[in-house]
């Protein structure tokens, strides 16, 4: 569904991105996991179609839904209007969104029953749920989502996780992140990202494996994690 062969991103002397290589399937649940700074953004705008490739090749075989890190809307309009100018600003000669993609976003989200409020009257897990609505606006068959559970309390991360795990029965997911937990709950695969460069991809079993012994956890994948980007500092 998304292919990219050695992309490369560089802003003046400065390389953001090294020589990605890596591969979204149909199906996947991916973490893009990496410490602050290590690129996630840059890679998920890149590909997404946010931000061009200075390098490299991206093949999309379809479309994407995109949630950047920093997703703000209106807060004087109503949620179903927000949705309705994203479907208007979406649409093609080829397909046009209607209201009832509208409505059936809104339903895969859990936001049926907000649909006439004001966004400025929703939840921060509200407004990201609203986030995510508008990345499946239409049926994308794979999303993008850039750090979604950041600034979350507790209890909405965990909603925003059940979620993206109740999504991702029919919507491929590359989820990027850098807090162990949203892998361990969300994701199947993983790619540790480490300076802009990718230094593993696989499961998160196999992540979890190159630390010590044990399951799939939060802080399992936290040691896996630190046992790779630590081998390559």
């Amino acid at each position: 569904m998304i292919t990219a062969h050695g992309v490369e991103l560089r802003f003046g002397a400065r390389v953001l991105l090294h020589e990605a290589t890596f591969r979204v399937a149909p199906g996947d649940r991916i973490g893009l996991v990496g410490r602050n700074g290590a690129g996630k953004t840059t890679l998920t705008k890149t590909l997404a179609g946010d931000t061009l490739p200075t390098g490299g090749k991206i093949t999309r075989g379809t479309d994407i839904g995109y949630l950047p890190q920093d997703f703000a809307c209106p807060k004087n309009v109503t949620v179903t209007d927000y949705l309705r100018f994203v479907a208007w600003a979406r649409s093609s000669r080829r397909r046009r969104l209607s209201d009832s993609d509208v409505a059936e976003a809104l339903d895969r989200v859990g936001l049926s029953d907000r649909a006439g409020a004001r966004i400025g009257t929703l939840s921060g897990g509200m407004v990201r749920r609203l986030g995510v609505g508008q990345a499946l606006l239409g049926r994308s068959e794979v999303i993008v989502l850039d750090e979604p559970t950041v600034g979350l309390d507790p209890v909405q991360r965990r909603e925003l996780r059940d979620l993206l795990r109740t999504l991702g029965a029919d919507t491929t997911i590359l989820l990027s992140t850098h807090l162990s937990e949203d892998v361990a709950a969300v994701a199947t695969a993983v790619d540790v990202l480490h300076q802009g460069r990718i230094e593993m991809t696989g499961t998160v079993q196999e992540l979890v494996a190159r630390g010590p012994a044990g399951p799939v956890s939060g802080d399992t994948v936290e040691q896996g994690f630190l046992a790779v980007v630590g081998a390559v500092a």
